[in-house]
């Protein structure tokens, strides 16, 4: 028992230990404001001062009065960096008062050895301040691999436990007759695909374009709040009126005009959301095949498109259940996983540092920058304007919230078990952005191009293989928001089932020439997806959720305050999100200069 218990309390001492620095940090947290309030009225306090002085003097205050024992070094223990990194932030929160905590420094210190001191923690931060943040953007890649771990663990486990289970077929009255439904989890494996596209790969640049990285985290979590709330209202709107399609539930609690003004948007920005899909596939696909070698018109952005279309697309594109969906969109989330773990291995072997394997492989431009105050926390500018509209429409698939919902397995279609399912799909969409964002800047800084995989070398195998991977989730999202137009162009025209083949082949026609002859969309697509935007994620759910909540079967889903306080106050958001959208894309298309590009 003697080496068990002396085992133990080597162990207990170790905790005890690494514990003390940890509760220091904590401890700082509460201590913060008193603090700084002590170094108001001294300069020394004020880091900006002292980030402004000469080299020359700073560096002659720093050999005449520095102590050894208070020196940051490139060795210190976790703790000793974590506390650094956590003073930038507090010095960054409070940058209008230009304070900074001060700690270890005692009363009666001279004020050059005081000075000495703060320069040296602000020069440790600032010249590591990529990599001081490497433990952070470990916990997405964690929570994401135990995340992906459980749910397919649960998938697997769903197909067996039903794979020798008598199927209770559907009555032949029932129009959904041929569609056996899906389970929670092959649902969740559908929304995430239709949320997250190549759109995150332009996230990391709205934050090197000026604004703070917990800042825009920050933005992207209450975009994710309020479109996941937008998107279970519909959910709900179809449980409370017993209906499948926006075009019927409107129809249903407030009459014929809201109905078919509601049909024609959605068809019409699904229109654009099928052709900027499909222009994706054709140009991704085209560099992949010149990456290998491919020569001719198979490597083409209209030849892979052609192929990939006669391949993929029509195949999946033909089917009415969605649950057979759920198997390309759980590869295609794997895909978009892999994308940014491959991001997150060069983040952390330092491949594109200055001295790493890649960095004289890219351009000058493609370069780290991490000029003009390292990493940024909380900053703010007007580029923060483009981020906002990028994360705005980050989480838009509304247009097949009733589709989902309509198609759970009857034993599931209960509004908590949607909101749940609603709440996980965002929730994990969330944390991709976010973990895009912070591996994307922190290795980039403001060299961070609209599209990051950009900024990685052509001869870098793990940066090849995540634009493959890419390509591969763009084109298994391609036929959600392809269900999204179809189902708004029957409501449209009130065609009847019988047409879904015809329809599907037609549609798939003008969307698959329409990507063979135009590139780029311009500000058609631009304009239409702010404004459309806006109506599908916010206007409609509100609406809808005013005229649900306000009869009698609407009235036991949804609350009085929802129906009378929180519709309004969605409407109006979707309403000034619709005017701030439409006012960016202009002025980046034709003002740029305002907004520093």
């Amino acid at each position: 028992a003697l080496p068990i218990c002396s085992a133990f309390l080597a162990s207990l001492a170790s905790v005890l230990n690494n514990m003390r620095g940890l509760t220091l940090v904590f401890a700082l947290t509460l201590v913060v404001s008193a603090a700084a309030d002590d170094c108001e009225s001294s300069d020394s306090c004020d880091v900006g001062s002292l980030i402004q002085k000469p080299a020359a003097v700073a560096a002659a205050t720093l050999e005449a009065t520095a102590k050894p024992q208070l020196q940051l070094k490139s060795d210190d223990s976790f703790a000793d960096r974590l506390l650094a990194s956590w003073m930038e932030i507090a010095r960054s929160w409070r940058l209008g008062h230009r304070q900074l905590v001060k700690t270890s420094v005692e009363a009666n210190e001279p004020k050059a050895a005081q000075e000495a001191q703060l320069l040296q923690t602000v020069a440790e931060v600032r010249d590591h301040n990529p990599t001081d943040l490497l433990w952070m953007t470990m916990i997405p890649t964690i929570v994401i691999g135990c995340t992906i771990t459980a749910i397919l663990g649960a998938f697997v486990m769903q197909q067996v436990a039903t794979s020798g289970e008598d199927k209770q077929p559907i009555a032949a009255s029932e129009p959904q007759a041929e569609i056996k439904g899906m389970t929670p989890v092959q649902l969740l494996f559908n929304m995430v695909q239709n949320i997250v596209g190549e759109g995150m790969l332009s996230l990391p640049a709205g934050i090197a374009g000026g604004t703070g990285l917990l800042m825009g985290t920050f933005i992207a979590f209450f975009f994710c709040s309020l479109m996941g709330y937008t998107f279970a209202i519909m959910g709900r709107t179809c449980y409370a009126t017993g209906e499948k399609t926006h075009k019927d539930c409107a129809a249903k609690v407030s009459g014929p005009v809201l109905a078919q003004t509601m049909a024609i948007v959605l068809m019409l920005k699904t229109v654009f959301t099928c052709l900027t899909y499909s222009i994706v596939i054709g140009e991704s696909f085209s560099r992949i095949m010149q990456f290998f070698g491919v020569t001719g018109i198979a490597s083409t952005s209209q030849g892979t498109l052609l192929a990939i279309t006669a391949c993929i697309l029509l195949p999946l594109c033909l089917q009415k259940d969605l649950s057979v969906l759920s198997y390309t969109s759980m590869i295609g989330c794997v895909g978009q996983v892999w994308v940014v773990l491959s991001m997150q291995i060069r983040y952390m072997d330092g491949s594109y540092r200055p001295g790493g394997e890649f960095y004289n492989a890219i351009p000058a431009k493609d370069q780290p920058d991490f000029s003009g105050g390292g990493v940024l926390y909380w900053k703010t500018s007007a580029a923060t304007f483009v981020l906002l509209g990028s994360l705005a429409t980050a989480f838009i698939a509304h247009y097949n919230a009733p589709k989902f919902y309509s198609q759970l397995r009857p034993a599931d279609r209960t509004p908590e078990t949607f909101n749940k399912v609603v709440a996980g799909a965002f929730g994990f969409s969330m944390i991709i952005y976010f973990w895009i964002m912070s591996v994307g800047y922190l290795t980039f800084g403001k060299a961070s191009e609209g599209l990051i995989l950009n900024n990685y070398s052509e001869k870098d195998a793990l940066a090849t293989a995540a634009r493959i991977a890419m390509g591969f989730a763009v084109t298994f999202g391609f036929p959600l928001g392809f269900t999204g137009l179809r189902d708004a162009t029957i409501s449209v025209f009130d065609l009847k089932a019988d047409k879904f083949v015809p329809v599907t082949l037609l549609l798939l026609s003008i969307i698959i020439t329409g990507g063979c002859l135009f590139h780029d969309l311009g500000l058609a697509n631009s304009l239409g997806g702010a404004v459309f935007g806006a109506m599908i994620t916010l206007i409609f759910p509100a609406l809808l959720l005013y005229y649900t909540g306000s009869t009698q079967e609407g009235a036991r889903e949804f609350t009085a305050s929802e129906t009378k306080i929180g519709s309004f106050v969605i409407l109006a958001l979707g309403i000034c999100l619709m005017l701030f959208g439409s006012t960016l894309v202009i002025i980046t298309r034709y003002f740029p200069e305002v907004i520093g590009k």
